[in-house]
């Protein structure tokens, strides 16, 4: 079968190749599954590199890449053949996948693929709401507005009656995050006074009950440094790798809290108890009415075009793999 592989650490742009590989067998536990699409995310390029703690680092050489992805049941497991599924378990990015069966989560027949690709997105974007514990009124801001799980969160907030301040490097052409729910839109290129205060003023003077943020450094710094009493941030992105600051008595006097976010099955499987969350997320992804960016669909052999265009792109929308 046809996969993609790397043997050495470093970006996916320099070291996955496309390679015919054996077909996995299932083992224990393990179900087979036709691929049918699997996204291109942030996750897998920090893969690639090595970042993830040691039990969910490549193992070289012959690694098939790919954290996240869509497909049938082949065989194996407990669901009947031909099941559509979504799953995250490694090893994605080629034609057949071996995977844990608790890791599977069925989908309706009929859902779209490219929605079931976005699942961890979505997964991810309810959950940083939820983290933030921002209520109907108050101030969310959320950084890397154009990214898929920000313009998701947006849309999500603002369903649920929260305020939404997106901060962006830049405005781009035909994307109105305004459209999507945010409130006021802050891009960094176009700022003329600090983002702190450039808060303050589009809140009111209110500052931020939550932070939701993707790129650390001194966007994040600026941001707690409007937050308000009570209010918490939580960090599910790194794209500045510089230290962002605040103080232990600020923190302390105004009751503030920092928190980390990593999607929630990363180390483990969906649990049973899951499945009233799951379709809830579900049902919430498959709305039409919310907006869910595909940049673009590629075969496996045009693997290069998607990595550098996620790489280059990434606020045009997701690149997706497919299969079929």
């Amino acid at each position: 079968m046809k996969a993609l592989v790397q043997d050495r650490i470093g970006s996916p742009l320099d070291v996955v190749e496309l390679r015919d590989v054996p077909k996995p067998e299932p083992g224990s536990g393990q179900t087979l599954v036709r691929m049918v699409a699997a996204a291109i995310h942030p996750g897998d390029f920090f893969f690639a590199q090595g970042l993830y703690p040691e039990a969910k680092r490549p193992h070289l050489p012959g690694q098939v890449v790919g954290n996240h992805g869509v497909g049938r049941v082949a065989s194996g497991g407990a669901l009947a053949a031909e099941t559509l599924v979504a799953f995250s378990d490694g090893r994605v990015w080629a034609e057949y996948a071996v995977v844990d069966t608790r890791t599977l989560i069925p989908l309706p027949d009929d859902y779209s693929i490219d929605r079931a690709t976005q699942l961890m997105p979505a997964i991810t974007a309810r959950d940083l709401l939820t983290a933030s514990e921002v209520q109907a009124g108050q101030w969310l801001a959320v950084t890397a507005g154009h990214s898929l799980v920000s313009s998701l969160l947006i849309q999500m907030a603002r369903r649920r009656g929260v305020r939404v301040l997106a901060v962006v490097r830049r405005r781009i052409a035909g994307r109105d995050l305004e459209a999507l729910g945010a409130e006021t839109v802050i891009a960094l290129a176009d700022l003329d006074v600090p983002l702190a205060e450039a808060v303050r003023a589009a809140t009111g003077g209110a500052g931020l009950n939550g932070v939701a943020d993707a790129v650390g450094g001194d966007v994040l710094t600026q941001l707690l440094d409007a937050l308000a009493f009570r209010g918490r941030a939580v960090i599910v992105g790194a794209y500045d790798p510089e230290p962002f600051r605040t103080t232990a008595l600020r923190m302390l006097m105004e009751l503030q809290e920092i928190r980390s976010y990593v999607y929630r099955y990363f180390f483990a499987p969906p649990a049973p108890e899951d499945a009233d969350y799951l379709k809830s997320v579900l049902d919430e992804l498959a709305d039409p009415t919310l907006v869910v960016s595909i940049a673009g669909r590629h075969r496996l052999e045009d693997f290069r075009t998607a990595l550098a265009e996620t790489a280059a792109r990434p606020e045009a929308g997701k690149r997706v793999l497919v299969f079929d």
